[in-house]
């Protein structure tokens, strides 16, 4: 089915929605597959030729073991991944709150408000504080 809507000052469009006969095209290969994934049980039950069974068995066992050590190690792979990836975004989200903890500091909130809005202790702010300070001269003498 094909429609066409269309304005007098704009474009014209055109839509076309599939009708029953499409719908009907795109079972009949749907059918055609499962009878196809049907015949492969049978075939896969067991080796063709008996004598090949135990030869089969050990080259099916060196295989999933091969398949299991490159999956364990791709898990390995995928967690230090995620790992450092976390890390950064970590170290990311410091630094933020560090520069915030800073600039509240020299618009002149309290240290007490910013202990509890930072989660920090006075130590803590003590420290992110001085850093600050420590950076601020080599700045200015350039």
């Amino acid at each position: 089915m094909t429609q066409t809507a269309s304005e007098p000052l704009g474009p014209q469009l055109t839509v076309s929605v599939p009708g029953v006969d499409a719908v009907q095209d795109a079972v009949e290969p749907a059918q055609a597959f499962a009878a196809a994934a049907g015949l492969a049980g049978p075939l896969a039950a067991g080796p063709l030729a008996p004598e090949l069974e135990p030869h089969l068995a050990l080259a099916a066992a060196g295989v999933e073991e091969a398949i299991e050590e490159e999956d364990v190690l791709a898990e390995v792979w995928r967690t230090s991944s995620r790992l450092e990836s976390m890390q950064w975004e970590l170290d990311t989200a410091q630094e933020s709150l560090r520069q915030a903890v800073r600039k509240a500091s020299a618009a002149g909130v309290a240290d007490g408000e910013l202990c509890a809005a930072a989660n920090l202790t006075p130590e803590e702010l003590s420290t992110v504080l001085m850093a600050a300070a420590v950076v601020s001269p080599v700045a200015l003498e350039l």
